[in-house]
């Protein structure tokens, strides 16, 4: 009991806290209430994301990223309204780890037709709602694919987590016992392959192989210095036998600084890598 009325407290702590929720706390409440009502009845849900005028599928899944996006929409991270600060028309975005897309929609209206948005999902159940989403608003900027971006070209074990955007090549206790084979591939590899010279941001979500992304992007790290947004997370790297700050540490070598964004956009530096939350990292050499 002591540790259910932890997490409960965790949760309404992280809500009270949001942006959205902040701003619109009725509307906010009676979405996550709708969607919780939609789960029971294995109802999916197609929204707006109003600001970028796109639309996005979303699966009737209680845990994982399908709740956040509907009950937060275009506030659903800080970052994601960062986007518009650092991307604009005819700029390249790269998605790793794009799930079901929210990143890869933003930044395909952001950048326009003369840009370009590579997006990048393992996960056989989040690919296919990604390319749902992809076809859903007829983009013709989005390039995607079904790898783990790493270090190098392979096979790999892509363990399936409860939550449904927290799959990994690496599991705890908290995953099921379900895996699938995936092929993984550098960044760099991949863009030499489709003769893509120059990238602007890059945002990474992989549950704790940012540091295996880095080492596999050193090329397009050190001729674009590109903004990259990741998630510090120490805990995901343990079961890879990874640094905890690796990610962190291979970027500060190569000339970056890092910042959090708040909830209201302003960009606040960071000397040491927080835990649990999104940093950016900024090119300053």
């Amino acid at each position: 009991m002591e540790g259910l009325l932890r997490d409960l407290g965790r949760k309404w702590g992280y809500l009270r806290s949001h942006k959205c929720f902040r701003l619109a706390p009725v509307i906010t409440a009676t979405r996550l209430i709708s969607w919780w009502a939609r789960c029971l009845l294995h109802r999916s849900a197609t929204t707006t994301l109003t600001k970028w005028g796109v639309r996005i599928f979303l699966p009737a899944h209680w845990r994982g990223i399908a709740k956040l996006v509907f009950a937060f929409r275009e506030h659903y991270e800080p970052e994601l309204g960062y986007l518009e600060r650092v991307l604009s028309p005819g700029k390249t975005f790269i998605d790793v780890g794009a799930c079901y897309g929210i990143y890869t929609l933003a930044a395909s209206k952001i950048v326009g037709k003369e840009g370009r948005v590579i997006a990048f999902e393992p996960a056989t159940r989040a690919f296919r709602v990604l390319r749902e989403n992809i076809e859903l608003n007829s983009l013709t900027n989005v390039l995607s694919y079904p790898l783990a971006l790493t270090e190098k070209k392979g096979k790999a074990w892509l363990y399936l987590h409860p939550n449904i955007g927290c799959d990994s090549l690496g599991k705890d206790h908290s995953f099921t016992e379900s895996a699938e084979e995936i092929a993984t591939e550098s960044l760099d590899n991949v863009l030499r392959e489709i003769s893509v010279d120059h990238v602007d941001v890059i945002k990474m979500d992989v549950q704790g192989v940012e540091e295996w992304v880095v080492r596999g992007a050193t090329k397009v790290l050190n001729s674009s210095h590109p903004v990259v947004i990741f998630e510090v997370y120490p805990e995901c790297t343990a079961p890879l036998g990874l640094s905890p700050y690796g990610a962190w540490e291979l970027l500060d070598s190569l000339g970056y600084k890092f910042f959090v964004v708040d909830q209201f956009g302003a960009l606040r530096r960071e000397e040491s890598p927080p835990t649990d939350r999104n940093v950016v990292a900024i090119y300053e050499n």
